[in-house]
């Protein structure tokens, strides 16, 4: 049943009325001028007709003595088959209403809200109802209208009635289609006469387009192979350039670890020959003052001798003065010299101990010196070895720095063939 209750206010000869209605069929009996008519009359208003039956105007419909008069229909909109017949509004009851007013003005609302008779028309063809469908809402004068209609005028009302117009506007439609379709069958033959012909034509072309574009498809497989083995081989140049410049750095530090061994090895041995050359001195020093101690003793041991031999003269010819001369007696001069010999032997001893200490100390700085002059050697190359080194790196560096430019150029080009993939092959196989 669309419509599940009828609310009367102020409309005709109800003040105020709820009918309810249930699904199947709905009989409304009484005696003349209880409002039958009254109730049917009020469901055509609410439902947008203008037809007042009795009255000239919808004004007129007003009870007696009220200004404003109301119909509201409360129609089903609960789920069928899973589906509300309305969506918009999520609930099983719509309630429409029509307001009348005594001065002539006349609105629907609908939930309450001011509504357009057009948005009542759409709401009512969701709902599958015609207002205006006189076997929808028949009133008393209408059955008249009925009869006299022809076949085909009631055939269309009750298809319409029914939900069925639709239908036969869909088989009207068919049938156009038929006559269209039977009439373009014989064109459409010779069109597929003529297609066949084309398609022929159309099967070689296609045919060889296929094959220029396997052709072209491996071109540009061979062309972004190519370049991502020219990526491959510019990134092996760098890895090379890389791996010697780790070896040229790694050289430098080799050789600039051995040229501070070899500068702390430089000033050890300079220190060293400075200590070995002062030892050195001291014992010349040494020796001078022995050779002079020596000579000394050497001179007093001669002037002895001469003197021994004057006093033996001297004894002969002044015997009688012999007491009066103490130092020149041939006994103390002995005894002078025998000192003076024990003295130059000690000095001889002192003196050939220190000449052997200078001649080892004269070799200890001679293989000192033979040291210093090897390791200044060995430290003068590896400063050449060193300054060689830096000029590679440096070298190295100003490749590598282009390797990598032409690196990535290479990817920027070979990215625009496409992402990269596996290469097998050299440059030169692929070329």
């Amino acid at each position: 049943m669309l419509i599940s209750e009828v609310i009367l206010e102020n409309f005709m000869s109800y003040e105020y009325a709820r009918v309810p209605l249930r699904s199947g069929v709905n009989v409304v009996c009484g005696p003349n001028g209880a409002g039958k008519s009254s109730l049917l009359l009020a469901i055509s208003v609410a439902l947008g007709q203008s037809y007042t039956e009795r009255s000239r105007k919808l004004s007129d419909l007003i009870r007696w003595g009220k200004d404003q008069a109301r119909v509201t229909l409360i129609l089903d909109n609960s789920k069928r088959g899973g589906k509300r017949p309305v969506p918009k509004f999520n609930k099983d009851q719509i309630f429409l209403t029509r307001v009348l007013r005594r001065d002539g003005k006349y609105w629907f609302e609908l939930e309450n809200r001011a509504a357009s008779k057009q948005d009542v028309e759409r709401l009512l063809a969701k709902l599958g109802v015609d207002p205006d469908n006189m076997l929808i809402i028949m009133h008393q004068n209408m059955v008249e209208q009925f009869t006299v209609l022809s076949p085909q005028e009631k055939l269309r009302m009750v298809e319409a009635a029914v939900g069925l117009e639709a239908y036969r506007e869909n088989v009207l439609e068919a049938q156009k289609k038929l006559t269209r379709i039977l009439s373009q069958e014989e064109s459409i033959s010779k069109l597929l006469e003529s297609a066949e012909q084309t398609l022929g034509y159309w099967r070689e072309q296609y045919e060889r387009f296929q094959e220029k574009k396997q052709l072209m498809a491996k071109r540009r497989f061979l062309e972004r192979e190519l370049a991502w083995a020219e990526v491959n081989r510019r990134e092996t140049i760098v890895e090379e350039l890389e791996a010697k410049r780790e070896k040229e750095l790694a050289l430098l530090r080799q050789i600039e670890a051995e040229v501070k061994t070899a500068e702390e090895q430089l000033r050890i041995q300079q220190n060293q020959i400075e200590k070995l050359k002062s030892e050195w001195k001291k014992n010349l020093n040494n020796v001078i003052s022995l050779e002079r101690e020596k000579a000394g003793s050497q001179a007093t041991l001669s002037l002895c001798e001469q003197l021994i031999a004057e006093a033996a003269f001297l004894e002969n010819e002044a015997n009688n003065i012999e007491r009066h001369l103490k130092l020149l007696r041939t006994e103390s001069l002995k005894e002078l010299m025998e000192t003076s010999r024990v003295k130059i032997s000690k000095l001889d001893e002192e003196l050939n101990r220190r000449l052997s200490e200078r001649k080892i100390l004269e070799e200890q700085i001679g293989k000192v010196e033979s040291q210093i002059l090897d390791t200044r050697v060995r430290l003068a190359l590896l400063n050449y070895r060193m300054e060689n080194a830096k000029t590679n790196i440096e070298e190295l560096e100003k490749t590598l720095k282009d390797a990598k430019a032409q690196l990535d150029l290479a990817v920027k080009k070979a990215e625009e063939t496409g992402p990269r993939i596996a290469v097998v092959k050299s440059v030169g196989e692929i070329l």
